[in-house]
């Protein structure tokens, strides 16, 4: 299986205090179940108060 790369150009302020070129970075991506669920939920939602709102 072929890894691919993808670069992601993160700003200066945002990285931890005195990090410098050629540091080495951990950083984690977690994908949050709960908050897409949630998301999901309000966007159901507003779309049905939208066609609710046509409807009259």
């Amino acid at each position: 299986m072929k890894k691919e790369s993808v670069r992601i150009n993160i700003p200066f302020f945002l990285l931890p205090a005195k990090s410098k070129e050629g540091d080495i970075l951990d950083i984690t991506i977690v994908r949050d179940i709960q908050e897409t669920e949630d998301a999901k939920e309000r966007v159901s939602s507003l779309l049905e108060k939208l066609k609710n709102k046509n409807r009259d």
